[in-house]
């Protein structure tokens, strides 16, 4: 199944902060991300105006879907943008992964809270009793469960993605898991606050600065594009941060040998940002012979991640 023939994803599922920690960090030069939604690299470009960034990506529809998302900031394109306007065909939402919350939303309303209700919840002016009760209400469903298993079930993972992405996780496990994230971060203080959550459940952003290159314009700065794998990529050592969003979960053991063996070249100093979504293989065992882990990194952000989806999000350090 060739699954690299549309757009997969409209947007990154993954916050920003935890690229921004590291740069502020370490400082680099250079560095080398996964395109994907194009979301977390635009913002870096922003925010570090002056950062050597590339990203790579094996589908070309990602590649494309980036640049098109670059002229929609320039021309403050809102609508394509997903702000403040609910539009399930617009730039921001055009991707199978996208689709599949879009089900998601309309079969929670359906079976467990009322639009008016998902509204109110998102509301900065919705007082925090008031917020508790509809929380409270929603958890107390019998049929809490029901958009989760009707979403994130094997048949509709696979139709998506192929067997490849729910390698690493349990048969039968993503329904669950996606679940509990998604619950544990409806509970926290602020969710009504979360761009990944208003996006799942309001199906829109509700403000330009949910993410820093909504609202840059002519500012946007694009990212060096790089088509093909992390292979393709040239003078590979030259980077400083190598962020590999969850890449691994598709992956064999012999393929994430290959990555790490090709990393290695990377010089002291440096480092490899990974995600893992429902798995917890330990892939510092593989990397080892080059690299050391952050351990701290990983229980940082586990606390922290406004993006809820990962179980580990590591930090390895070249030796």
């Amino acid at each position: 199944m060739n699954v690299f023939n549309s757009t997969l994803f409209a947007v990154n599922r993954e916050d920003h902060l935890i690229e921004s920690q590291v740069i502020k960090k370490i400082k680099p030069e250079k560095m080398l991300m996964i395109g994907s939604g194009g979301c977390i690299a635009l913002s870096l470009k922003v925010i570090f105006p002056k950062l050597d960034l590339s990203i790579v990506d094996i589908n070309p529809h990602q590649i494309s879907h980036i640049n098109k998302k670059i002229e929609a900031v320039k021309s403050l394109n809102f609508e394509e943008l997903n702000i403040n306007i609910k539009n399930d065909r617009c730039l921001n939402q055009n991707g199978a992964f996208d689709r599949m919350f879009q089900k998601l939303r309309d079969l929670f309303i359906h079976h467990v809270a009322e639009d008016i209700e998902i509204i109110k919840f998102f509301d900065s002016d919705t007082h925090d009793n008031e917020r508790d009760r509809i929380l409270v209400k929603w958890f107390s469903n019998e049929n809490i469960s029901l958009p989760f298993q009707q979403t994130f079930n094997e048949e509709e993972i696979f139709n998506t993605f192929g067997n490849e992405a729910t390698k690493h996780g349990d048969f039968g496990s993503y329904p669950r898991y996606m679940e509990d994230k998604i619950i544990c971060g409806l509970k926290k203080r602020s969710s009504y606050k979360n761009p990944f959550l208003q996006h799942i459940f309001l199906g829109y952003y509700k403000s330009v600065h949910a993410f820093p290159y909504m609202n840059a314009n002519d500012k946007i700065i694009s990212p060096k594009i790089i088509s093909g794998s992390v292979f393709d990529v040239k003078r590979i050592s030259s980077f400083q941060i190598v962020s590999l969003s969850n890449i691994f979960d598709w992956s064999s053991e012999s393929l994430v040998k290959n990555h790490a063996t090709f990393l290695s070249q990377l010089k002291k100093g440096s480092v490899i940002i990974i995600r893992q979504i429902n798995n917890h293989r330990n892939w510092i065992d593989i990397f080892s012979p080059w690299f050391e882990e952050d351990s701290d990194f990983d229980k940082y952000w586990q606390k922290h991640d406004r993006s809820m989806f990962y179980d580990h999000i590591r930090l390895f350090v070249r030796k």
